[in-house]
């Protein structure tokens, strides 16, 4: 590592001077030739004004690759924007001068990392990376979540012997992991290292989105993407147990997402969707990668048990748990209606909402409440959503800069990007509208804007091979098409009601809010 020292004498102008230019320099690689080289061409061969005039250009490409516009709130806008960066500016640059080399996780802490140990969770990657600042980039930058996903595979290794060492089979990923795949999590919390294991199923989920957005035939056949799809079900299969007086398969002894469910607990409902949607996707995947998943399989995935309170209509967070006497930490059960669309009723969706709204603590994270906004913009219930969407942000970004804390009262990771990964989903997803499956792209705005903006926009979205840009008013909204994969012989097709249609490039379409436009390629996934 190179950098430029801090002044001795410190910052001070001179008597004739009215401003001074200071120009930092840090520059870090694997090989003290190539760091060095960096370095001298930042800090000796270009002037400050040159690099300020480069990062800029770069910056304002981009931008224009992807972002998000608000009219008439320039204060969320703002927290948008800034939102934004810092998850970017945490990420590999879409392009640079230097040689392509392996990305290694995105933490909590953003590029933060606490000088003393247990800051910022030490620079690891948790479920954060996938669950919370993942989806909002995947739609901009495929790209860029593409490089997320290469950092599972790297570490396959790890992932493999970390499941043999539990005594299962396949790829199981760690709570926390750094520069090498073993599991980092500190000695202070053994039972999130042994039982933590979601978090498996949160990258099969990322991975799931990624064949959602992409149709990468490359990535799942060449670059392993298969083989971290088969392998993270494969782990599932060997996880379950069949109970035979249920007649259902369960899986026990882990620690949902709510982690005041401390050691333990059985049958999870969220780590059970996970599991069954990741070996469901291994099966709707396999025409491509040739990884033929056992009937055992689906077995499993199709006859998981899911704890249901009938009297009540809720799904329970995890077996034996009471409502009556409980509190949670944090987002759980809410996550099956999104970002994991399970199937329910409108009523079951609205009583887990409102349930668990009690349940969790004053104290948890940010990201809780943009699911909880998501949820109530799905229903219609705007009044409480934007409250919740509010909450979700406004007690937790300090000035002037927006910074994200990871609790209310400042605590916590600082700079918490996950808390501003959660505020993007509950723009994107929530008042945006946005679902996608294997097959679809659904747009749907809920018919109202958040805050007192008069528009929303998103510039740059990616699906399959095309781009769009959707601008949402108070009672129309318009999808226009700005390129299309020239590469893909398959026609992009649209759906809104009764009308059908291909689209070219230049096409706009409009509509009213809180109707349905779904969009899609001619052919599936696989027949």
């Amino acid at each position: 590592m190179y950098y430029t020292p801090l002044p001795i004498d410190g910052f001070q102008l001179g008597e004739e001077e009215t401003s001074r230019t200071y120009l930092f320099v840090t520059s870090l690689d694997t090989e003290q030739t190539r760091a060095k080289q960096s370095f001298d061409y930042a800090s000796n061969e270009r002037e400050p004004d040159e690099i300020w005039s480069s990062h800029v250009s770069l910056w304002n490409q981009v931008w224009l690759n992807g972002r998000i516009e608000i009219r008439d709130d320039v204060e969320l806008q703002r927290q948008v924007n800034s939102a934004l960066y810092y998850i970017l500016s945490s990420l590999p640059p879409l392009s640079t001068r230097s040689e392509h080399k392996q990305f290694y996780g995105l933490s909590p802490g953003s590029l933060s990392r606490g000088g003393r140990l247990g800051e910022d969770y030490g620079g690891h990657s948790f479920w954060d990376t996938e669950t919370w600042m993942y989806p909002s980039i995947l739609l901009f930058y495929p790209t860029l979540a593409k490089e997320i996903l290469s950092y599972r595979i790297a570490l396959r290794d790890a992932a493999a012997h970390n499941a043999h060492l539990f005594g299962y089979i396949g790829w199981r990923y760690p709570w926390e992991s750094a520069r090498t795949g073993i599991d980092v999590t500190p000695d202070c919390c053994p039972e999130v290292r042994l039982y933590q294991m979601h978090i498996t199923g949160d990258i099969a989920f990322a991975a799931r989105q990624y064949i959602a957005v992409t149709r990468d035939q490359s990535w799942l056949k060449f670059e392993m993407g298969g083989d971290l799809i088969y392998e993270t079900a494969r782990f599932w299969a060997s996880r379950a147990i069949y109970n035979l007086d249920r007649k259902q398969y369960e899986i026990l002894m882990v620690l949902p997402p709510d982690e005041d469910a401390q050691p333990f607990k059985n049958n999870s409902v969220f780590t059970n969707a996970v599991a069954s949607l990741s070996i469901q996707l291994a099966d709707r995947v396999s025409c491509i990668t040739e990884k033929s998943v056992p009937p055992a399989w689906l077995d499993i995935a199709n006859n998981l048990y899911f704890p249901f309170d009938n009297v009540t209509q809720i799904h329970l967070e995890y077996e034996n748990f009471n409502p009556k006497n409980a509190s949670i930490k944090q987002a759980d059960v809410v996550l099956l209606g999104f970002p994991l669309m399970w199937p329910m009723s409108k009523e079951v969706r609205r009583n887990d909402l409102l349930t668990y709204e009690r349940l969790t603590r004053d104290d948890g994270p940010a990201m809780t409440w943009s699911m909880h906004a998501i949820g109530h913009l799905e229903l219609k219930d705007f009044e409480l959503a934007e409250e919740l969407f509010r909450r979700s942000y406004e007690t937790y970004v300090r000035p002037p800069f927006n910074v994200w804390t990871e609790a209310r009262s400042g605590v916590g990771a600082v700079n918490f990007i996950t808390g501003a990964g959660g505020f993007l989903q509950a723009v994107l997803f929530g008042y945006g509208g946005i679902r996608l499956t294997l097959n679809e792209l659904e747009i749907m705005p809920p018919g109202r804007l958040p805050n007192r903006s008069t528009q929303l926009a998103f510039h740059g979205l990616k699906y399959n091979g095309a781009t769009f840009d959707v601008m949402i008013e108070k009672e129309m909204y318009h999808v226009n098409v700005v390129a299309l994969n020239n590469d893909n012989s398959q026609s992009m097709l649209y759906e809104h009601e009764q009308q059908r249609g291909s689209l070219r490039v230049n096409d706009t379409l409009s509509f009213r809010v809180d109707t349905r436009l779904i969009i899609h390629l001619a052919a599936p996934l696989c027949p």
